[in-house]
C-alpha cells in the first residue's frame, strides 16, 4: 500500500472518531452551544476540508 493510501486511510480513521466523538457528546445532552461540541465541530471540518484536498489534488 503506497504512503498515499496510508495517509488516506488515516485521515478517514481520524474523521470517523471526530464524528463519534460529536455524536455521542450530543446524544449525551451536551448542548450544540458548547465549547466542547463547538471544537469537536470545528476539527472535524477542518480535518474533512483536509481530506478533500488530498483527493483533489491537480
Amino acid at each position: 500500500m503506497t504512503d498515499y493510501n496510508l495517509e488516506l486511510k488515516a485521515q478517514l480513521v481520524t474523521i470517523e472518531d471526530l464524528r463519534e466523538a460529536l455524536i455521542h457528546s450530543v446524544r449525551q445532552g451536551r448542548s450544540t452551544q458548547d465549547p466542547f461540541v463547538l471544537k469537536l465541530s470545528q476539527d472535524l471540518d477542518e480535518q474533512l476540508n483536509k481530506y478533500y484536498r488530498m483527493i483533489n489534488k491537480p
